[in-house]
């Protein structure tokens, strides 16, 4: 089923594409979010000149806006470590007596320094005339609680729903924290729905032992609280912007597999679709059960359970013996 449930919502998601706020933008757009290309607006941070002048060079610019900026609590210029390999990259220095415990920490190594101006989101997103962002992704190697701090107006207004790489392990110096980050978030009024873990196994005994082994960063899934959405809505100013705000929410929801939390969020708020489109809207989104309660409970299931479970962790895929992780964040295959 299409995330945009519905063919008599296709005049609003014309006039009014999602708006994804891609902060990191190194690789282009994700997998997951291919779903959304039909409409789908990015505007994306990449500090990096060189990896900027690629996406540029590569985007429809339509729909891809790239711009080659830092993102910070503030407004200044800052230092770029560009790590060997560039997704290490970051305003943080690596912490080398953490990862030094670890295979290959030279892929860390900062191979050169490049100053980037910086300034706050909100900043940023008013100066390029973005008022609607309806979700943003955070990928910055150790910056982004300092990057949340300078969001405050686009996370009480427009946004739905994060992903927010999260570091659990002393990756770089002066790093923000899990912790850091989801007590901020909580805060302004998000729900963590999702992690996706990412293990490191220490270089000595990588060979060793089940496919975990610590936990090193990851990536956070979250959405707005259903009370806080229903503030959200209640503050915009016709039923034109609720409709468009509440079907954003819906398809971000069934981007990431959450058709629960869709159903939930929709259930109130109804009557802002007149009855034949909310009547299409309902019916898609409860089109379709889940396997798992499906198949009825039978003796033996448990076990059957354990049986495929052990059969999973022996094809677990790692690289090199010694990192694993998730492989989606929320209900997608």
């Amino acid at each position: 089923m299409s995330i945009f449930l519905t063919p008599a919502l296709a005049p609003l998601f014309s006039a009014h594409p999602l708006t994804l706020v891609d902060i990191g933008a190194r690789g282009g757009l994700q997998p997951n979010w291919r779903a959304a290309r039909e409409y789908l607006r990015v505007v994306g941070f990449e500090p990096d000149p060189a990896e900027y002048a690629r996406l540029k060079a590569a985007a429809d610019p339509q729909r891809f806006v790239y711009i080659n900026a830092a993102v910070h609590r503030a407004r200044g210029d800052l230092t770029l470590n560009v790590g060997r390999e560039g997704g290490t990259s970051s305003i943080h220095a690596p912490n080398l007596a953490f990862l030094d415990r670890f295979p290959d920490p030279g892929r860390y190594a900062v191979e050169r320094q490049v100053t980037i101006p910086a300034d706050r989101l909100d900043a940023l997103l008013a100066a390029h005339e973005v008022r609607d962002a309806d979700f943003i992704k955070i990928d910055t190697q150790g910056a982004e609680h300092a990057i949340l701090e300078g969001a405050p107006l686009t996370l009480a207004t427009a946004v739905f729903g994060l992903e927010v790489e999260v570091l659990f392990g002393a990756l770089y110096e002066g790093q923000s924290r899990f912790g850091d980050t989801d007590g901020m978030l909580a805060d302004a009024g998000f729900q963590l729905m999702d992690l996706r873990h990412s293990y490191w196994k220490r270089a000595k005994g990588a060979r060793y032992g089940g496919p975990k082994g610590q936990l090193a960063f990851g990536d956070a899934l979250y959405f707005k609280t259903e009370a806080a959405f229903q503030r959200t809505l209640g503050a915009d100013a016709d039923d034109e912007a609720r409709r468009t705000r509440l079907a954003h929410a819906l398809a971000i929801s069934l981007l990431y597999g959450y058709r629960d939390y869709a159903i939930e969020l929709f259930a109130p708020n109804r009557a802002l679709f007149d009855a034949a489109t909310a009547d299409a809207i309902d019916t898609a989104l409860c089109s379709h059960v889940a396997w798992s309660t499906r198949i009825p409970h039978f003796p033996g299931r448990g076990r059957l359970s354990h049986f495929f479970y052990r059969l999973h962790r022996l094809f677990y895929p790692t690289l090199g013996g010694w990192a694993s992780g998730g492989r989606t964040l929320g209900n997608v295959d």
